[in-house]
């Protein structure tokens, strides 16, 4: 992120030819500033897999909003969304610590502030980054159309690709609740089709449902996904714990169609380094 955060302000910097545009890099699970432990109800389902994430986010001390903020040249704004105002003012002090930097505080839902910046951004005279990086599921299909719609919005996103495959028990389908949050995440039910297969039983009128869906279908599916509403989608990073399991998807669109292709370039020397 920091690599691409760099580059990308170079591409915009004042007295080059994107040095027109006003630039905003938006974190919207900002948190503290730096690494947190996670934090949500999927931590106490799969606790084997979030204690191994927290230990390795130990390891680190800076959070994506304190790298952003360390660029030199940097964006011309800093938009950091986070829930937790507890959080949010801890974030608030890491953000004086750059007084020359434009920094903005949002205390709200991540997908409510999102949507409502995209819609009442003027994109013919700003562009941005956009990171994605929740813990959970918190992210809505909206919020990532609504991103894409702008045509003016590099976006990054951890995908929780750990906490799909949970959702996606063995045998018969998930649970509603369950089946509401993943429609949610992939903004179509068409993912029950794709992950899973129904057959009938020797018994009458009884239906085997299957789990068919792997890492490698889950992760197919939601950057086709992608690519059906961005104007270019680079290959995605696969991020696993050291015991092997699929934690995330690092994945990166490009929303503007003419710097897509520079966009790409950059972002798949990066993920392949």
């Amino acid at each position: 992120m920091q690599k691409y955060l760099s580059a990308y302000c170079q591409i915009f910097k004042p007295g080059s030819k994107g040095g027109y545009f006003h630039t905003t890099y938006v974190d919207a699970f900002a948190g503290t500033g730096y690494m947190r432990k996670p934090n949500m109800p999927l931590a106490e389902l799969f606790p084997d897999e979030f204690a191994e994430l927290s230990r390795q986010a130990e390891e680190y001390s800076k959070g994506s909003a304190v790298r952003a903020l360390e660029i030199e040249p940097g964006f011309s704004h800093y938009v950091f969304v986070e829930l937790d105002a507890d959080r949010a003012g801890e974030l608030r002090n890491v953000a004086s610590n750059f007084p020359t930097k434009a920094t903005e505080i949002v205390i709200e839902d991540a997908n409510t502030a999102i949507q409502h910046w995209c819609a009442t951004t003027d994109w013919h005279k700003n562009r941005a980054v956009v990171f994605l990086d929740p813990f959970g599921m918190q992210v809505e299909w909206k919020t990532i159309e609504t991103i894409a719609k702008t045509q003016a919005i590099d976006m990054w996103m951890l995908f929780p690709i750990f906490g799909v495959n949970r959702m996606l028990v063995r045998h018969g389908k998930p649970p509603e609740s369950w089946r509401a949050k993943l429609t949610s995440v992939f903004g179509t039910d068409q993912w029950e089709e794709e992950f899973y297969t129904t057959e009938s039983s020797l018994i009458a009128g009884v239906q085997i449902v299957t789990k068919t869906a792997d890492i490698a279908k889950i992760s197919n599916f939601f950057v086709n996904r992608l690519r059906g509403i961005f104007a270019a989608v680079a290959e995605p990073l696969l991020l696993r714990n050291n015991r092997g399991t699929a934690l995330f998807l690092l994945v990166f669109a490009a929303a503007n169609q003419r710097g897509a292709p520079t966009a790409i370039k950059i972002a798949h020397h990066i993920l392949a380094s």
